[in-house]
């Protein structure tokens, strides 16, 4: 796999998004690519949202592009859940999570467009959201990745992220001090 297999593959998916119409946004990897330092990631994940999604449409679009999908696991995951959709030719996925939770929900509400390569832009977590997300990932997994995550945002954004939303986020999850020591520590200069 290169760069240029994953451009074709995540921004094929983009298009399909854009095409149908559909509330979305990235999250994870891709999005800490946008707001952060550089890193490797395999996949693209996408929070999105059923309202307004005509299911058939969406997979009969991936479909045609050259995508598997399975419309029984994106029907399912219309309630809540996940779904993987993966390129046929490049073999690189995309995941998809349809959240229940209204902090998810209200994320993608507030989303916000970026170029996603020379030729597309395409909807983002906003720089807070996604640390919000990464800490509770944290929480959840244990994972320092997602630590390592969120100081790149804080190293690159800084000032711009929303610090009393990611104080009141962090407070809720137990993470304070976590999130303050990160904070401290990864000030730009």
């Amino acid at each position: 796999m290169n760069d240029y297999e994953h451009g074709q593959a995540f921004g094929g998916v983009i298009d399909v998004l854009e095409a149908i119409g559909a509330q979305y946004a990235i999250w994870g990897g891709v999005a800490v690519i946008a707001y952060g330092e550089p890193r490797f990631t395999q996949d693209m994940d996408i929070l999105l949202s059923p309202t307004r999604l005509e299911v058939p449409l969406f997979t009969r679009t991936l479909a045609k592009t050259h995508y598997h999908v399975d419309e029984i696991a994106v029907n399912r995951a219309m309630n809540g859940g996940f779904f993987t959709v993966i390129h046929l030719g490049y073999h690189i996925k995309t995941d998809f999570y349809v959240p229940v939770e209204p902090e998810l929900q209200a994320m993608i509400a507030s989303r916000v467009y970026l170029p996603f390569d020379e030729i597309r832009r395409a909807a983002y977590l906003t720089p807070t959201a996604v640390i919000a997300a990464k800490l509770r990932a944290y929480q959840e997994s244990q994972s320092t990745r997602h630590l390592d995550d969120i100081a790149s945002i804080i190293r690159l954004q800084g000032k711009k992220l929303e610090r009393e939303q990611l104080d009141v986020a962090a407070a809720r999850l137990g993470l304070l001090g976590v999130w303050r020591a990160l904070w401290e520590q990864n000030q730009p200069e």
